[in-house]
């Protein structure tokens, strides 16, 4: 692999990591926006929302949304149980 190739693989990742952490803030903390994600991973706004909807398949609202539905079945599963 050649040097360009390298280091272009290395700052995707890199970028990666980033909106993985990203998304792992939205998981704790669901009141943040998106500006502070953003600053978080060293973007823009925009650069933030169109990198996470590349990686994700959704904007950040959209996942967040996904991501309360899916815990309160989760929730509402576990209440059925008992």
């Amino acid at each position: 692999m050649c040097l360009s190739l390298k280091a272009a693989a290395h700052e995707h990742f890199r970028e990666l990591a980033l909106l993985r952490r990203a998304r792992d803030r939205i998981d704790r903390e669901p009141a943040l926006d998106v500006e502070a994600l953003a600053r978080g991973a060293g973007m823009t706004a925009g650069q933030f929302l169109r990198r996470f909807r590349d990686a994700y398949g959704q904007s950040p609202h959209a996942y967040r949304r996904a991501a309360l539905a899916a815990r309160t079945l989760t929730f509402d599963r576990v209440l059925e149980t008992r």
